[in-house]
């Protein structure tokens, strides 16, 4: 991405952060591009948008590289900021939201497993627990073996079809 409403991305990246310390971050830490694929206005939900990991300032320092390639001209994009804590606190809410649903349609929960995406470890967002750690409370919770690993991507179904996500967790939950 070179540009962003006429003017340099670099340029409005650098003032986001008051300085162009970010330009030695690959991948960038705490910024990341959000699409919202929900309403423009109100509330924001979570399960609207995507995240894109920004890979870094591209080697000319003109425009920054993305890891996935679906943004395209014209799109509506914000800049979103990872946040630690509310991932944390979404981990737990959605796993037992899931672990609910499981129960509400009558079935026993037997096996889950949890792809995690590898920056969303406890050391490179800053948190003081893993946010898998929430994951497997809630499993454990209602007996159910859990196993899981940290990935680059994530794929998972979203507006109808599969997708590559970004700093994303992915939980699926067998049932019978």
């Amino acid at each position: 991405m070179y540009e962003l409403d006429g003017r340099p991305v670099v340029e409005i990246i650098d003032g986001l952060y008051g300085s162009g310390d970010w330009h030695h971050q690959h991948p960038v830490d705490l910024l990341t591009i959000g699409v919202n694929h929900g309403r423009r206005f109100g509330v924001p939900e979570e399960g609207s948008y995507v995240n894109r990991l920004i890979t870094g300032i591209l080697p000319d320092g003109k425009g920054i590289g993305m890891f996935e390639p679906d943004l395209e001209p014209g799109m509506e994009i914000q800049f979103m900021l990872r946040d630690g804590k509310k991932m944390i606190e979404s981990a737990r809410k959605n796993a037992t939201e899931l672990m609910a649903q499981v129960q509400a349609d009558g079935k026993k929960a037997r096996f889950g497993i949890y792809i995690d995406c590898a920056g969303r470890t406890g050391d490179y967002s800053n948190t003081p627990i893993e946010e898998a750690e929430e994951i497997q409370h809630v499993l454990n919770k209602h007996g159910t073996p859990l196993v899981g690993f940290y990935s680059g991507v994530e794929i998972a179904p979203f507006l109808h079809k599969s997708r590559g996500l970004d700093w994303t967790g992915v939980l699926l939950v067998l049932a019978e």
